[in-house]
């Protein structure tokens, strides 16, 4: 469900469910987990690239292992993965999520950890979940924190979803290229990263990191207790068992 590997000071974690757009279950994230634990004492690893397999980098939470979950249960699932992939705050490496397909949900805000987003231009970025009933249940404050309030709520109030190109024009991400530029942009980035001496790189994320108020864990347990009354609805609940059955015919 993970590749990992280090090649040149830099380590790749690919998503590897690509059947279901790399949609992130509870195994991922736990494997995930590992890796990001392994890499904070890897002298080998200089800087860290997020990326998926096939025709996304990553589609968002797989609702239909949320289905069956009460929505304190649904609650909880979520707050672990906001843990999780908070994690990636702690790597001394500065670390890059290459975005491609589809980067939805759960996986934008899986991108949106990350200290550098490089996306195809004609990748497809959005938070839909407030169409879906409820809010997302976490990485609502970094989002705002990187693109403004008021982008913010239009991204998150309307759902709407933006291209590569268009997410660059929004700071959303750091840089937008061709799709088949895509590794070599991402490649050069890490290779220019790696070249740099660690602590100052080091230290320059920590203290950006301590500085940002939207960043801290404090909101994704906000997002996450809203997300719980959110999902109690019957509108989400008739939004998730929709989705499961159309899932289930294919």
């Amino acid at each position: 469900m993970l590749d990992f590997q280090v090649t040149d000071g830099i380590a790749w974690l690919t998503l590897r469910r690509p059947a279901v757009l790399n949609a992130i279950n509870e195994e991922m994230a736990n494997i995930f987990c590992c890796r990001v634990e392994e890499l904070e004492s890897r002298s080998d690893a200089r800087v860290v690239v997020t990326r998926g397999e096939g025709r996304a980098f990553c589609a968002g939470s797989d609702l239909r292992e949320l289905a069956p979950l009460s929505a304190d249960e649904a609650a909880k699932y979520e707050l672990r993965f906001a843990r999780i992939f908070s994690a990636l705050d702690r790597l001394p490496q500065p670390t890059i999520a290459m975005l491609h397909g589809h980067v939805l949900g759960g996986g934008l805000g899986l991108a949106i950890y990350h200290d550098f987003r490089i996306a195809s231009a004609t990748a497809c970025l959005g938070m839909p979940e407030v169409e879906l009933g409820w809010i997302p249940p976490w990485s609502v404050g970094r989002l705002a924190e990187i693109v403004g309030f008021a982008k913010a709520r239009w991204l998150l109030m309307t759902c709407s979803s933006i291209t590569g190109a268009e997410a660059a024009n929004i700071g959303l991400v750091n840089e937008a290229v061709a799709e088949n530029q895509l590794l070599d942009q991402v490649e050069q980035l890490a290779k220019r990263l790696a070249a740099m001496p660690a602590e100052g790189l080091t230290q320059t994320k920590r203290m950006l990191n301590r500085m940002s108020p939207l960043q801290q864990f404090e909101w994704d347990v906000a997002a996450s207790e809203a997300f719980r009354d959110c999902y109690s609805k019957p509108e989400a609940q008739k939004c998730i068992a929709d989705f499961v059955a159309r899932k289930n015919r294919h």
